[in-house]
């Protein structure tokens, strides 16, 4: 803006000094034309009195009398004045200033023009003969219509340049003056002109810039405040809503951050202009994938036909498919959306959900109602079977119905047992209302090795606490109790006749309880599974040793309740050690841990 400024001062300087110097120029040319012009007129009529008083013999005889010399130099008296006279083809006859001065003037412009019929002729230049500039004028002498002669008159421009010079002089201080004002004036126009570019410019620029802040224009004109007031009130206005943008922008962007839900857009190009993180995730992409092609950072096939689908065809797709291309499987709900514009662009908007773990999850359920069935099945039919063996009259051998009692006791009491340990698996689901206590760690594992009593000595394990006996634990009894108990179980339950059972508990950072048995152990493949509802290793062998499956799934409920972990360290016909990790609540620090 100031350069334009700066060349617009320049060119008006320019201007006005060409138009300053053209009128001078022109002015003086006019006037210096004007007194030439008074001036050949008055020599004209000086010429014309001279022809009226002389007598033409003088051009015929070429010879001029004393008394026609008097004349001629009455003519001639003033200062730088000369008459001469010519013949006809020019030769001169007789000079005022110079008596003597002979030779042809015909060469001469004025004499030129006399001599090609003019009525007369004209001509400044310099003399040779006088070394001054002269005004020359020539008029022919005619006698019956021709020309006898020409008589020339001439006198020093001296005689009107001083009357130019002081035309010129104050032609220049007048036209100066005039162009100075001139020139402030339209340097006045040109500063108000620009006033409000250059008060307002800077304020858009730095509005562009930084549309954050708001810029104000502190300035009164009468002019141009309405102006100022208007940018004011846009700065102001352009600021609010930039502020808002960015901030609905902002939570625009911390939703697509937050979401579970996977979010892509694709544009014209089939560039990523938008991937969310959790469509990251499924993809399995990193933050360079955004701006690049789809078809470079997405290699799933179906994902990629669906997308090239909606873009071909112009429709928008809704399916459920399954990706490989991942780390890890996934199933995915894909919503695909062909989004167009006014001017021929358009985008995919593409959204995921990844149903992986409701798939799952739904998987378990029907395991699980499967398992549940079959193992309330089980039981019941032995029940009923016995029942009506007794009611056909096995029931009147005493040995016989002692023995069926006994079975349909057993099955009872494992299907008490199952429909126990799955009252406890629906109260997992949430975490009730239970009160803290303090629980000596010793005394409840010695409640639940009394219950087992009878299978310890039966397989004659070998059972070994270690752990401090005071130690005190601060935890949610109904919680903790089952944790214990099935882990203790199965540990019975799997060991071998004459087999060790490992019990250990440490209270450090963390409260640490292990069981660990020396039995058949389980598989890497299915220590994966082992804590899901009703799976069994060996299911023959749990269920004749009256096991329900649901144990660990439990145990594993019931600590991350407690805000817990599980793991599992086993190895096929080594054993098996389950560790609890539960976060440390209370500790008696009168114990020596």
């Amino acid at each position: 803006m100031k350069q334009r400024q700066r060349v617009e001062y320049l060119l008006v300087c320019v201007v006005m000094a060409i138009l300053f110097i053209g009128s001078i120029v022109l002015t003086n040319f006019f006037f210096k034309n004007e007194l030439v012009t008074q001036q050949e007129a008055y020599l004209q009529r000086k010429s014309q009195v001279i022809e009226r008083q002389l007598p033409t013999e003088v051009f015929s005889k070429k010879q001029v009398s004393p008394s026609q010399k008097a004349l001629l130099a009455q003519f001639a008296s003033e200062e730088n004045e000369r008459i001469t006279l010519l013949s006809k083809e020019g030769m001169v006859i007789y000079d005022s200033s110079q008596p003597q001065l002979t030779g042809s003037r015909k060469t001469r412009p004025e004499v030129k023009a006399i001599l090609a019929g003019a009525d007369y002729g004209s001509a400044i230049r310099n003399s040779v003969t006088v070394n001054k500039e002269l005004i020359y004028l020539a008029k022919p002498v005619l006698v019956a219509g021709q020309r006898v002669g020409i008589i020339r008159i001439s006198e020093a421009t001296s005689q009107f340049s001083h009357n130019v010079r002081s035309f010129q002089r104050y032609l220049v201080l007048t036209l100066g003056i005039l162009f100075l004002l001139i020139t402030f004036f339209v340097f006045l126009l040109l500063r108000q002109k620009n006033e409000p570019l250059v008060t307002v410019l800077p304020i858009l620029k730095r509005m562009l810039k930084h549309p954050d802040e708001s810029r104000s224009i502190i300035q009164h004109s009468s002019e141009w405040n309405e102006l100022y007031q208007t940018v004011n009130a846009l700065s102001q206005q352009v600021s609010q809503t930039y502020k808002a943008y960015t901030s609905t922008d902002e939570q625009f962007h911390d939703l697509l951050d937050e979401l579970m839900i996977g979010v892509f857009i694709i544009d014209t190009q089939g560039a990523l202009r938008l991937v969310n993180p959790k469509m990251l995730e499924i993809l399995g992409l990193s933050k360079e994938a955004v701006n690049q092609h789809y078809l470079e950072v997405i290699h799933d096939p179906e994902l990629i036909h669906l997308i090239h689908q909606v873009s071909a065809d112009k429709v928008n797709l809704h399916e459920e498919i399954t990706i490989t291309e991942v780390p890890t499987e996934l199933c995915l709900d894909v919503s695909l959306r062909y989004l167009d514009d006014a001017i021929n662009d358009y985008q995919v908007l593409g959204i995921a959900y990844d149903l992986t773990r409701v798939r799952q999850l739904e998987a378990m359920q029907k395991d699980f109602v499967s398992n549940v069935s079959h193992e309330l099945k089980t039981p019941v039919t032995s029940l009923l079977g016995f029942t009506e063996t007794l009611l056909d009259g096995a029931k009147e051998d005493p040995a016989t119905l002692t023995q069926f009692l006994t079975i349909m006791q057993k099955d009872a009491l494992r299907l008490q047992q199952l429909i126990q340990e799955i009252i406890q698996l629906s109260r997992s689901n949430r975490l009730l209302d239970y009160t803290e206590q303090q629980l000596l760690l010793t005394p409840v594992i010695e409640e639940i090795l009394n219950a087992y009593r009878k299978t310890i000595q039966e397989k004659q394990l070998t059972i070994q606490i270690e752990g401090a006996p005071t130690a005190t634990l601060s935890t949610k009894y109904e919680l903790f109790y089952p944790i214990v108990k099935n882990l203790i179980e199965n540990a019975i339950q799997y060991a071998p006749a004459q087999g060790t059972v490992t019990i250990a508990y440490t209270l450090d950072k963390q409260f640490t309880f292990s069981v660990a048995d020396n039995g058949i152990g389980i598989s890497q493949k299915d220590q994966a599974r082992i804590f899901e509802r009703f799976y069994r290793v060996d299911k023959a062998r749990s269920r004749h040793s009256g096991g329900t499956g649901l144990g660990l799934s439990i145990v594993q409920n019931y600590t991350e309740l407690l805000g817990g972990t599980v793991t599992i360290d086993s190895h096929l016909g080594l054993g098996s050690t389950f560790t609890v990790y539960l976060p440390l609540q209370l500790v008696d620090d009168s114990l020596d841990l």
